[in-house]
């Protein structure tokens, strides 16, 4: 025999072996279903008409979302806000020059045509300067221009006028 001869038989001997198992089956429901008698019908008796009653509700109940014995909520309620960063800090203010300490007391000028000198006093102290000296050891006399005078703060490089009430 051939393996496509061998294939069909057996094909065929599993479809004959299921249509007679399905035969089998159907027949031992048929036997059991006479062994099972219908039901005898009663018959209902008029009764008086009532107003149907409608069952209490617990409607208190309703409102809690958890029995009052546990503390614990499976469902809790999770945010996936994430607030943004602060504001970064603000710079700090730029810095700035204290007032002059310093009182104009006097002027000499040299006849013939040397630097300026400028006295000035700042509480018992007092000083006497030529444009360029350095004095009090943050300050720098520069020059005098229209009657004041140019003082530079040596911390921040800046420049402060004093008036010194000769114009020139």
């Amino acid at each position: 025999m051939s393996p496509l001869d061998l294939r069909r038989l057996s094909l065929f001997l599993t479809l004959a072996a299921s249509v007679a198992a399905a035969f089998w089956v159907r027949g031992e429901d048929d036997n059991s279903a006479d062994a099972i008698a219908a039901p005898a019908r009663v018959q209902e008796r008029p009764t008086e008409p009532t107003a149907p009653q409608a069952p209490s509700l617990a409607l208190d109940r309703l409102g809690r979302r958890m029995p009052a014995d546990t503390a614990i909520d499976p469902f809790p309620a999770k945010s996936w806000y994430v607030p943004p960063p602060p504001p970064p800090p603000a710079p700090p203010p730029k810095p700035t020059v204290p007032p002059l300490p310093f009182q104009f007391v006097g002027k000499f000028e040299d006849a013939a045509g040397g630097k300026p000198v400028i006295y000035l006093a700042k509480g018992n102290e007092s000083f006497a300067v030529s444009p360029g000296d350095k004095f009090d050891d943050v300050y720098r006399f520069e020059a005098v221009e229209r009657g004041q005078m140019l003082i530079v703060y040596l911390p921040l490089a800046i420049k402060q006028r004093l008036p010194i009430g000769v114009p020139e």
